[in-house]
């Protein structure tokens, strides 16, 4: 009984030893397991750190070219605060072009809710008058601005040929829309801290470079109408065969603006005079002023008597713009002048400038010059300084006249006879004279030579070439 009481106990303890260490290999087969994922784990995370250290290098090198080209984003993508300066751009773009802006007002802000970038579209409508080529210069300005700009649309009303002719300019119409975008940076952690950052910013300065290089706008240059036609309005005239063909439409072009320019600068000059503060400012401006005004009125004489200016636009323009504007300054300086007669200033600048048309042979031109004060010499005489700059104005006007008088005289050389040892005979108009002979009773022949004969007309000795 006894026995076999004991291998029961024996076999039971057994049992439970042997559940006891199934129990404790089961749970130490859990542990590993756990052990297990907890290695894959860190696999994984091995694995993950090996990838973001690969891909560190090269993130690093994108930040620090992002950071060095900022600089020329921000130029190309003004923010807020910077938008002001957009319409200073547009208001300096119709100085340079000429275009005359007539409205200018911001356009409301587009919502979005599918936009999720950073970039905010913001507009302008502009209204302006331009001609062609005004117009193609404005966008010039447009086109190559460091700025992002874009025109998506624009309506043009065209100036009829009858408000050319009657204002001299091809004011046409323009509603235009320019657009820019504003880049407003996210909120978000503060930059990170790039070890050995000046090192490797050099490295990739190259990189760097060819970046910025890519922000760069390419730009034609406008080098304006050169003849063309504008498209819109073409108020050309045909020229009559006996007229010859002209000047090309550039270069009358060129004389006109030339012109304008130089009225401008003298009206401004005019302006200053009046507003001078003082006598002596005013005595100083009032010489440039007489000097400049006479040197235009000596052009437009010119450019009115050659007739080269005969293409429409500019012939108006020329009329409306240096003409009248010319002759309002001399009548104003004129009535300033409270019957005191011209300036000495003024008769020198006078004097010198009908001295150059006569030099040149301009004698019509240098009467019309005279003209202009003929008038109003008699209470400049009465002044020693200026009496003895109108006699030899005079003097040159009545040169003048009897040169222009000579020029209209019917003279028509046929030829001349020298012998020696006889008196030379010219044959004009027909009649064989010699010297001492009158051709008329105004005019003496008072010599003869080969090619050329001598006259004596109203006292002057001219000689006319054959």
């Amino acid at each position: 009984m006894k026995e076999k009481r004991f291998w029961i106990i024996l076999t039971c303890v057994g049992l439970l030893v042997a559940a006891g260490t199934g129990t404790m290999i089961y749970l130490e087969y859990g542990k590993i397991d756990v052990a297990r994922q907890e290695i894959a784990g860190l696999h994984t995370q091995i694995d993950s750190a090996r990838e973001l250290l690969k891909g560190t290098g090269a993130l690093e090198r994108d930040v620090v070219v992002l950071r060095e080209t900022e600089a020329k984003i921000k130029e190309i993508l003004p923010d807020e605060q910077d938008i002001n300066n957009f319409v200073r751009d547009l208001r300096r773009f119709e100085e340079e072009s000429g275009v005359r802006i007539t409205g200018l007002k911001r356009k409301p802000k587009e919502v979005n809710r599918d936009n999720t970038s950073d970039f905010d579209k913001v507009a302008y409508q502009l209204t302006f008058e331009a001609d062609a080529f005004q117009l193609l210069a404005f966008l010039d300005r447009i086109e190559g601005h460091a700025r992002f700009m874009r025109v998506p649309k624009f309506k043009l009303g065209a100036a009829t040929r009858r408000q050319v002719e009657e204002k001299g300019v091809a004011a046409h119409k323009i509603q235009m829309d320019v657009e820019t975008y504003v880049y407003e940076q996210p909120d978000g952690p503060p930059p990170v801290k790039i070890e050995n950052y000046d090192r490797k910013r050099e490295l990739l300065l190259g990189e760097t470079i060819r970046r910025q290089q890519n922000l760069r706008i390419d730009t034609y240059t406008y080098h304006g109408s050169h003849g063309r036609r504008d498209p819109w309005v073409d108020p050309r005239v045909p020229v009559s065969e006996d007229e010859g063909p002209g000047l090309p439409v550039q270069e009358q072009a060129e004389i006109v603006e030339g012109l304008v320019k130089a009225t401008q600068e003298v009206q401004a000059l005019w302006d200053e005079v009046r507003d001078a503060s003082n006598v002596i400012i005013e005595m100083t401006q009032r010489a440039e002023l007489e000097q400049k005004l006479a040197a235009l009125e000596e052009d437009l004489r010119r450019t009115i008597d050659e007739g080269s200016i005969r293409f429409v636009q500019y012939e108006r323009r020329l009329q409306l713009d240096v003409a009248e504007p010319v002759s309002k300054i001399r009548s104003e300086i004129t009535e300033g002048q409270g019957g005191r007669g011209p300036t000495a200033d003024a008769l020198r600048e006078l004097l010198d400038t009908m001295t150059r048309h006569l030099n040149q042979g301009e004698h019509e031109l240098a009467l019309v010059a005279y003209s202009s004060v003929e008038g109003r010499l008699d209470a400049a005489l009465r002044d020693p300084v200026r009496k003895s700059l109108v006699e030899a104005i005079e003097k040159r006007a009545e040169e003048a006249r009897i040169l222009t008088d000579f020029a209209k005289l019917d003279i028509s050389i046929q030829g001349v006879g020298l012998q020696e040892g006889q008196p030379p005979i010219a044959l004009i108009n027909g009649m064989a004279l010699g010297e001492g002979d009158l051709v008329n009773p105004d005019l003496v022949i008072s010599g003869i030579r080969a090619g050329e004969i001598e006259f004596m007309f109203r006292g002057v000795v001219l000689v006319r070439r054959f």
